[in-house]
């Protein structure tokens, strides 16, 4: 009789796009394509209709996934309760806000859906190595920003920017969809376990990025692959060697040529000098609350957009997540996310080495991006992000964690 020993269980493998595990893939897919906007310009006020009913749908099959998929020993053990505490706090704040100085019901609907969207993040976090996860995460990520770059292509014909056509993707969501990819891609390259190929996968990525037209989404990412740059220890002599001819070139290029003018003016400086409108969001955000109880807790999540005295418009959608926060959920829901944004950061600079660069990596990239975009405290894919590294943060380490 011969004994067979059992092989060590391989490390799992940090993977931009992949379709392994595919239950943890569709999952996320599922969430994203239930997070993100099937109608342009179009916001939940209450109700229900067929497109409502078919978002919750998808994501309670997500969370059925997640919940049927068998989780390792000891894997609840793992886990901290924080950032559900946190979140909790901010959805009945929310709630509160919707009930004291709005339509409760629409404020309580949306706290669900983002609930029951946590509730799946937590479960996947909390069954599969952070590798998987993030692995999943940017690989759907890559399907639904392919899927609605391709369908709509045709949309740089009659904007000059790349939106989605199915799902009717915003430029914006295309490009932090892809600039997740490039980040993991980027953190491989840097600790020396990138293949050529997803070397090579960058080209691609970030062209369709510079087709979207997002100034603050490109703008963010590049600060955050520099800080990643510049904060890991012992890079290749090869890596540092591209780096500096990427920035020299793209250096020349915004001196020499007029694409880097034409691509952050879009025809014009005014757009620019105005923060794209947004300052005029903000100046009537400053003065929209009328009772206490509004600056204290907000009016809830349904309000997405407030009037405004501009030319030609008197609405205008509120694009910053962190003004939102402080119309939705007021000042006492603002310092609570601020405080889980903070906390979140603080637990992933903590984490072993290299997972802490990359996990803090993911949330200030996403919380940069709230400053001048929403979702990020909504049901979104920047949310998705921000919740999934933030579990991943406060995690306690594996038995036998691999790199990769």
């Amino acid at each position: 009789m011969t004994l067979e020993l059992a092989r060590p269980a391989a490390a799992p493998t940090l993977r931009a796009v992949t379709l392994r595990p595919f239950s943890l893939v569709l999952t996320f897919l599922l969430l994203l394509v239930s997070a993100v906007a099937w109608r342009r310009g179009a916001f939940y006020e209450g109700g229900l209709d067929v497109v409502v009913v078919t978002k919750a749908v998808l994501t309670v099959v997500a969370v059925g996934i997640a919940l049927l998929t068998p989780r390792p020993p000891g894997a609840w053990g793992r886990v901290r309760a924080a950032p559900v505490i946190w979140l909790a706090t901010y959805l009945a704040i929310s709630v509160a806000g919707g009930i004291l100085n709005a339509d409760g019901l629409p404020a309580a609907v949306l706290a669900a859906r983002l609930a029951l969207l946590a509730l799946a993040l937590v479960l996947v976090t909390v069954t599969h190595p952070w590798q998987d996860v993030l692995s999943a995460l940017s690989s759907a990520m890559v399907i639904l920003a392919g899927v609605g770059a391709v369908t709509g292509v045709g949309s740089l014909a009659e904007t000059g920017r790349l939106y989605g056509g199915i799902p009717p993707l915003n430029a914006n969501v295309i490009c932090l969809l892809l600039s997740v990819p490039v980040l993991l891609l980027f953190w491989k390259a840097l600790t020396r376990v990138a293949s050529a190929r997803e070397v090579a996968a960058f080209v691609p990525l970030l062209a369709v990025i510079w087709l979207t037209g997002s100034r603050t989404g490109l703008s963010v990412l590049l600060v955050v692959l520099a800080l990643l740059f510049v904060l890991t220890p012992r890079v290749r002599p090869p890596m540092v060697a591209g780096v500096v001819v990427a920035a020299t070139s793209l250096l020349l290029v915004a001196v020499l040529t007029p694409y880097v003018a034409a691509f952050a003016g879009r025809g014009t400086l005014a757009d620019i000098t105005t923060l794209n409108s947004r300052t005029v969001a903000w100046s009537a955000a400053a003065d929209y609350a009328d009772t206490l109880s509004q600056q204290l807790f907000g009016s809830g999540l349904a309000l997405k957009q407030i009037p405004v005295t501009a030319l030609y418009r008197n609405e205008q959608i509120l694009d910053s997540s962190w003004v939102s926060a402080l119309l939705q959920v007021g000042y006492v829901g603002s310092a609570v996310l601020a405080l889980l944004v903070l906390a979140a950061l603080w637990h992933a600079v903590h984490l072993p080495s290299p997972q802490r660069l990359l996990v803090a990596a993911l949330i200030v990239l996403v919380t940069l991006l709230g400053v001048l975009e929403s979702g990020l405290f909504d049901t979104a894919p920047a949310f998705i992000v921000l919740f999934t590294a933030t579990v991943i943060a406060y995690r306690l380490p594996e038995p036998a964690d691999g790199r990769g």
